[in-house]
């Protein structure tokens, strides 16, 4: 079997593509012929990233704070208006918060919860239509999510609302494999 992995000509989007483990798959994607998409919070960084990855193909940062369902909307519409298909959707943007249980903070939880579990829930749903116009008999559209061993295993650090995104994210890559 010849490309039997080959993205060549797919669209992607990379959440929390500007850094970290969302960069390396951005540039891999890229670097195999993918045109990508990355976002994250902060524009800079996520076109600085972008620009960096345009000399191996195409990477185009549109920066959004998909924590809120404002910015989940603007980014899908964005996406929406550039593209009629999605080949494959990469849900990777996270955060953390560690602080020991007797003062962890609701801040923490709710920031924590609405990057990791709300943000690719909804950014998931409000890509659906282009997912399943890119998705063929031969040639299924991919949602990828990404989570962590501490959603598996709780971690020794103080990080609840972490180790319990991650655990919600597990569950709903299941939940989601067995609908779509």
């Amino acid at each position: 079997m010849k490309n039997l992995f080959d993205i060549k000509g797919k669209v992607a989007v990379i959440t929390g593509g500007s850094r970290g483990i969302g960069e390396m798959i951005a540039n891999g994607f890229v670097q195999n012929g993918a045109k990508v998409y990355i976002t994250a919070r902060k524009a800079d960084p996520c076109n600085a990233t972008a620009e960096r990855l345009s000399e191996y193909g195409t990477c185009i940062s549109l920066p959004y704070d998909l924590s809120t369902l404002e910015g989940v909307e603007g980014f899908a519409k964005e996406i929406s208006d550039r593209e009629e298909k999605l080949d494959i959707l990469v849900n990777n943007a996270g955060a953390s918060w560690g602080e020991p249980i007797d003062v962890f903070s609701e801040q923490g939880w709710d920031k924590v919860m609405d990057i990791n579990v709300k943000g690719p829930f909804f950014l998931t749903q409000k890509l659906l239509p282009l997912l399943r116009a890119a998705a063929t008999p031969e040639a299924k559209a991919r949602i990828i999510n990404i989570a962590s061993i501490n959603g598996l295993n709780p971690p020794s650090l103080e990080t609840y609302s972490y180790s319990t995104s991650k655990a919600g994210m597990v569950m709903l890559t299941r939940h989601l494999a067995s609908r779509l």
